[in-house]
């Protein structure tokens, strides 16, 4: 049976009680029925997860702790997409191992999306990312943030950038080096953004011959690099 998980932003001392708010015992009570002398998982994001142990009231003691170096170091750079398939893409990219995610309003979806209105809704999207940062154990969790278009990116801040584009030449290997994986829009890329990748060192690749969805293709990219 898999040992339940919280994500817990503090860190936690050795040989002492650690005191939980209402809402931390609500959840271990009640959604994932915890009981006195249970064991649970605390992941802080940041490399660390700690095996406690659930006094079946208000607090948890760390019974072993562990510690890895990071695995993912891969940025997603992907467009803002409508509700379900964008939502969907946050949680499955996370799942398969990415660094960071940073959104952005595709060239030809400008009219459609308000940069303003994402970034309201960031709660919930750092909530998934969350779920499917505890469900897929890995244990460095991964940021959020929004920009209003592609040009607008500090690109240079990274070295090996890989653009995915169904007419690119190449088809995306697994032993590729790579630390900002771009994707674009329903529509894809307009011109003016393709001239901006291309001034700015990115390599375009294929994925192959099937044409994928938006949300798939850097869930793709991801998986095939990462394992």
């Amino acid at each position: 049976m898999k040992t339940a998980s919280i994500f817990l932003k503090k860190k936690l001392e050795e040989n002492i009680d650690h005191f939980l708010d209402n809402s931390q015992i609500h959840y271990l009570k009640k959604v994932l029925k915890i009981n006195d002398g249970e064991y649970i998982y605390v992941y802080d994001g940041q490399g660390n997860r700690n095996l406690t142990i659930f006094n079946g009231k208000n607090s948890i003691k760390i019974v072993e702790k562990e510690n890895q170096k990071r695995k993912f170091k891969i940025t997603a750079l992907v467009p803002l997409l409508k509700k379900a398939q964008f939502e969907f893409q946050l949680q499955k990219i996370v799942e398969v191992g990415v660094k960071d995610i940073v959104c952005y309003i595709s060239a030809k979806t400008k009219d459609q999306y308000s940069l303003k209105k994402e970034i309201e809704k960031i709660e919930r999207y750092q909530e998934i990312i969350r779920s499917a940062f505890l469900q897929s154990e890995n244990l460095y969790l991964p940021k959020i943030s929004f920009i209003d278009s592609l040009r607008s990116f500090n690109i240079k801040q990274f070295q090996e950038i890989i653009v995915l584009h169904q007419n690119a030449k190449e088809v995306l290997g697994v032993n590729i080096d790579c630390d900002l994986i771009i994707s674009g829009g329903e529509f894809g890329f307009d011109q003016s953004e393709e001239e901006f990748l291309s001034q700015n060192q990115a390599t375009f690749f294929n994925l192959g011959e099937n044409i994928l969805r938006a949300e798939t293709a850097p869930i793709v990219a991801l998986s095939r690099i990462n394992f």
